[in-house]
């Protein structure tokens, strides 16, 4: 049993750490008793596996568990965290053909691939888990195909459907305030932010922040993106706005950039936010 179930994994291609090790032998129903020693099992048995503990400083925080000799038809473990993209375009149309329904998908991107495996898309024929893993995670960070939506893993356009105001009963505001609509008018509410913000406003409070101040709603998916970050990296916001890291790296800051090499759009919109700031100061200090 633990011959298989961390053979398997090589045939996945993923890379047995323990918790996928002990994923694997609890899909096999693997009795309780081993799955809460099986690390110690695999390492009396060294003469055919090798326990890898986390290198002092390495970020890792479980140990590897190898076979001592390598399967002759093994092709190498696939990184399912890499940004790199190997897979042609027909794949991508066909997955995007695919989530163009109500798709719902739990447990991650592992539970996501293993359920696309299961039903056996032609498209993903040729792949192995492990790389379905990793199109699970392109499709998360960089087609933007899916997003995490209430711990579930959903087509991005199933969520910007739900989030619509056609869908939300009524075109008024939501009671946390009128959504961000487009770019122009973040740079609007980020530049009179700024004003009171000179220093920079942190990433992880901008959603607050915009609620309380401005009452209006900033959502990252309004703009097909998975996380705030990603949102900076799109024009016209990395171009007008400087992303600054505090405390080793712990904080993100949201600072204004030059305004003299701003486009022209986007300094019209500076200073139509300038000019609103400094009428609403001047008429809070003559009451």
């Amino acid at each position: 049993m633990l011959t298989s179930a961390l053979e398997s994994l090589y045939e996945d291609r993923i890379k047995p750490l323990a918790n996928y090790v002990k994923g694997r032998l609890k899909e096999r129903s693997c009795p309780e008793a081993i799955v809460k020693s099986f690390v110690e099992l695999y390492a009396q048995h060294s003469d055919l596996y090798a326990v890898q503990q986390p290198a002092q400083g390495s970020g890792a925080d479980e140990a590897t568990i190898l076979f001592q000799k390598e399967p002759d038809w093994f092709k190498g473990w696939v990184d399912i965290d890499a940004p790199d993209d190997p897979y042609d375009e027909e794949l991508w149309d066909e997955l995007a053909k695919f989530l163009d329904g109500e798709h719902t998908f739990a447990g991650g991107r592992y539970g996501m691939a293993r359920e696309l495996m299961q039903r056996n898309l032609p498209f993903l024929a040729k792949h192995s888990l492990g790389e379905v893993c990793h199109i699970v995670q392109l499709a998360i960070q960089h087609r933007r195909l899916i997003v995490y939506h209430r711990k579930m893993l959903k087509p991005i356009q199933t969520v910007l459907c739900q989030l619509s105001p056609s869908n939300g009963g009524g075109a008024g505001p939501a009671p946390e305030g009128e959504e961000i609509k487009d770019m122009d008018d973040l740079c609007g509410v980020l530049f009179r932010m700024l004003v009171h913000h000179p220093q920079g406003i942190r990433l992880c409070r901008m959603k607050q922040m915009i609620k309380h101040e401005f009452c209006r709603k900033l959502s990252e998916m309004a703009f097909q993106c998975t996380k705030l970050i990603e949102l900076f990296n799109q024009e016209p916001l990395a171009a007008t706005f400087v992303l600054d890291t505090e405390n080793d790296g712990k904080s993100i800051y949201v600072r204004l950039g030059n305004p003299e090499t701003f486009s022209d759009p986007i300094k019209k919109i500076y200073q139509q936010a300038q000019s609103t700031e400094a009428k609403q100061q001047a008429a809070t200090a003559s009451q």
